[in-house]
């Protein structure tokens, strides 16, 4: 098993949901290893949302690693930006959307979902 991945070795992908404006490279897959978590950068373009949903089974981390934004976790807003870390509980309706700047998020959810 390989235990390391860089992540310029990995290809962008379109969002798994068909999000016009996002995508996704995927640093592990639960599904395709024996990881206990998904680890993925998620990029969303300027102008570009992540529609309200809810994750039934998975915690959902995110860390903002570049851009600006801002993300409803139930009903509280935040301000995206480089530096922040949320993590949103499986079973908690959240969005992201004004993407001002190009987001760049280190995403991993627990237990994995792809």
């Amino acid at each position: 098993m390989n235990y390391s991945i860089n992540e310029n070795d990995v290809t962008w992908t379109p969002h798994p949901s068909g999000l016009a404006g996002v995508a996704i490279k995927k640093l592990r897959s639960s599904i395709e290893n024996d990881f206990q978590e998904s680890i993925a950068i998620v990029r969303i373009n300027s102008g570009s949302t992540v529609p309200s949903h809810i994750h039934q089974n998975e915690d959902d981390n995110l860390y903002i690693l570049a851009g600006s934004g801002k993300m409803k976790v139930a009903d509280e807003l935040y301000d995206l930006k480089k530096g922040v870390q949320i993590t949103v509980p499986a079973g908690i309706k959240h969005e992201i959307f004004d993407v001002t700047v190009e987001l760049l998020i280190y995403n991993i959810f627990v237990p994995g979902i792809f």
